[in-house]
């Protein structure tokens, strides 16, 4: 408020005089500053390149982080950089992310593999604790497959399986990963000793298995399924709940009976570091969801034998706060770990 009194003398009046403009300089001053505020904060997003960090450089997971990427580069009419950064199952890429500015610049697209190791370790980056879920874009289901004229189906695997305890392996992708866990839980489930060979990679999975290193492989579908098509392997299950529409020939595990084993897969997803803007993580997903919509980009997707899943936020918050809690009570229940 600025002062009221009564001048008695030329001095008094200059100087209440420059008390007054003292006063009035300090408002405008900030009525401009919160203008110009408002105005770099309107600034329609994004008005400059976004990096995007992925944990993968190839495969079906950097397809899909390169695919979306793309396509938010042309509608958003600013490049989406993908930067490759592997290491610690995905935790290097993640902790680029978790410790970025949460302006929408620095981007994480990574995979399920982070509600696992969430789940094991709280120590590790958590998609929903330490991130922004912001939309999942690709998924696929995990598929149990050897060599063709092996087993024939998967009633004919557990036969061979009870009938010769731990003689029996199946490869991952590595220790720790839903792959093994998988593998694990069909031995529970189904009363059977099978013995887990991890590998570092799906590529070299896929090799062994194809080479008859290993009896079976649970793999994605998505790198097992030229070779399902050509008749090299066989298709034994999918970890799904419903049949893959990619692959609907191929049965689901509670369908062979084996109900007490959740719905598991491998899905891609975009987060940003917490605290992001409300308004940029809207205007992130509907574009998502066009994207995804998009028929070029469904047939796509498609064509590598992935489907795409709900795009929406609350879809993919509800996906990892049920997957970890899932995580969580097959690892104290089975006793997983990464020494298994």
């Amino acid at each position: 408020m600025l002062p009221n009194v009564s001048y008695v003398n030329t001095s008094e009046r200059e100087y209440f005089m420059k008390i007054k403009l003292k006063y009035l300089y300090e408002f405008f001053t900030a009525i401009a500053s919160t203008l110009v505020a408002t105005a770099i904060y309107a600034q329609p997003y994004p008005t400059k390149p976004v990096k995007v960090f992925t944990p993968w450089s190839d495969g079906f997971p950097a397809n899909s982080a390169r695919l979306y990427a793309k396509e938010l580069s042309d509608r958003y009419k600013q490049p989406f950089i993908v930067d490759a950064k592997p290491g610690a199952g995905g935790e290097v890429a993640a902790k680029q992310v978790i410790s970025a500015p949460a302006d929408g610049y620095t981007l994480l697209i990574t995979g399920s593999s982070i509600t696992i190791r969430a789940a094991t370790d709280e120590k590790n980056a958590d998609g929903e604790r330490d991130l922004q879920p912001i939309a999942q874009i690709t998924t696929t289901p995990y598929v149990i497959v050897a060599k063709s004229g092996k087993y024939i189906n998967f009633k004919n695997l557990l036969s061979v399986v009870r009938a010769n305890p731990g003689t029996v392996n199946f490869a991952s992708a590595g220790v720790g990963t839903g792959m093994h866990y998988l593998g694990e839980l069909i031995n529970s489930n189904a009363g059977v000793q099978m013995v887990h060979i991890p590998y570092s990679t799906g590529s070299k999975q896929l090799q062994a298995v194809m080479a008859g290193d290993v009896d079976i492989a649970i793999i994605s579908l998505v790198t097992a399924l030229p070779q399902i098509k050509s008749g090299a392997l066989e298709a034994l299950a999918v970890s799904s709940v419903k049949r893959s529409r990619v692959a609907p020939t191929i049965p689901t595990l509670s369908e062979l009976g084996l109900q007490d084993i959740p719905s598991m897969g491998a899905w891609i997803a975009i987060f940003g570091p917490k605290g992001m803007d409300p308004n940029i993580v809207r205007s992130l997903s509907d574009k998502i969801t066009a994207i995804s919509n998009d028929p070029a980009v469904i047939e796509t997707v498609t064509s590598w034998g992935a489907e795409i899943p709900d795009a929406r936020v609350s879809a993919l918050q509800d996906v990892l706060q049920s997957e970890k809690r899932s995580w969580v009570k097959l690892i104290k229940e089975k006793n997983f770990g990464t020494n298994n």
